[in-house]
């Protein structure tokens, strides 16, 4: 189907380090050195921005969103349960860009997070729809050091987690920790 989702760079089995440059890693990782400090708040602006753009996504959080007995969505979000969500999305985001040289280690974890998310019936194609309210989060909270280089090297880092998480769901019975190569 045309929902396939590839990397936008040839080295599919690689490590995430050689995807990226040297340039672009220092980009990432230093403009993550500037938010780290308050996760709550970019995550909160990605996930009212999610909620805001694609509100048929707030049918996926249904302990943060309540749905009443029409199933029609309330306008009542649980502002600190989102909070919890967000935070952890922000922390794993975070453990992606200090792990940028363990391509292993992170390549499992993404892996176990896709598997986890099969469970919470998230398809491989609603990954996508994260990365404008991502991108957007990241250009409110970084201000005028989101620049198009940063933009440019966060959304390799995205898609290529994506990609791993991707493997996660369509594989959920497999070892997150084994060797993964998506060559193909």
């Amino acid at each position: 189907m045309g929902n396939k989702m590839h990397l936008p760079f040839p080295n599919r089995g690689k490590q995430l380090h050689k995807v990226l440059t040297p340039d672009q890693i220092q980009l990432v990782q230093g403009s993550w050195a500037l938010i780290k400090d308050d996760l709550e708040k970019l995550g909160l602006i990605v996930f009212y921005r999610l909620f805001e753009t694609e509100p048929q996504m707030k049918t996926m959080f249904p302990k943060i969103v309540q749905i009443n007995h029409e199933n029609k969505l309330e306008t009542n979000i649980d502002r600190e349960m989102l909070a919890r969500h967000a935070v952890t999305v922000m922390e794993g985001l975070g453990a992606a860009v200090e792990s940028l040289d363990d391509s292993r280690f992170l390549n499992g974890v993404l892996v176990s997070i896709g598997q986890t998310h099969v469970h919470r019936q998230v398809k491989p194609h609603m990954l996508k729809k994260l990365w404008p309210s991502l991108s957007y989060g990241l250009q409110q909270v970084l201000s005028g050091n989101y620049t198009k280089s940063v933009a440019e090297a966060w959304k390799r880092v995205y898609d290529y987690i994506c990609v791993y998480m991707k493997h996660g769901m369509e594989n959920p019975d497999i070892d997150p920790d084994s060797n993964i190569d998506l060559r193909r």
